[in-house]
């Protein structure tokens, strides 16, 4: 028995991780972040969108898990599932105890470096100059053309390697 990676189907985490968890000797991990509520409800969101893990025999329970309610398929390479180390499901375990990691709602400042992950600054760096929480945005400055411009973009664009649930950065 090992670890394996499923992809659920579109916005189906939680149907693929309670189907499977019915299965006898199917073991379902589902880590997921909560961010602290801005409104007066807590929303737990996939840590991993369209992606949850199952510990089981594939050669006994790999039809039952591909075909479970809620499953894609189970990850492959050239029609072999590919286990996960197993030291990547103690480390996320670690994080993330009872399968919920909470996310700081600030864990960023004023003066962090981020890097730009979609939108038209794709790929550039810059300088988080100001925070503004209330649109969800931040001002960022960055090098265009030689001289240090100010935009305000979505903080939901921005990787703030400092605060990466994993600690990468």
């Amino acid at each position: 028995m090992g670890w394996y990676c499923i992809r659920s189907k579109p916005r189906m985490e939680a149907v693929a991780s309670a189907t499977l968890q019915t299965l006898d000797d199917v073991e379902v991990f589902l880590p997921r972040t909560i961010r602290p509520p801005k409104a007066k409800s807590y929303s737990a969101q996939p840590l991993f969108p369209g992606y949850l893990f199952a510990r089981f025999d594939p050669v006994v329970h790999g039809r039952n898990v591909q075909f479970a309610r809620g499953v894609s398929y189970v990850v492959r390479r050239k029609e072999i599932p590919v286990p996960v180390p197993s030291q990547v499901m103690i480390e996320i375990r670690i994080i993330s105890p009872d399968g919920i990691l909470q996310i700081p709602d600030q864990p960023h400042r004023v003066g962090d470096s981020v890097r730009v992950i979609s939108g038209l600054f794709r790929g550039d760096e810059g300088k988080v100059t100001q925070l503004v929480p209330a649109r969800q945005r931040v001002k960022v400055l960055f090098e265009i053309l030689g001289r240090s411009t100010e935009v305000e973009i979505d903080e939901d664009t921005v990787d703030f390697p400092s605060a990466h649930p994993l600690g990468v950065g």
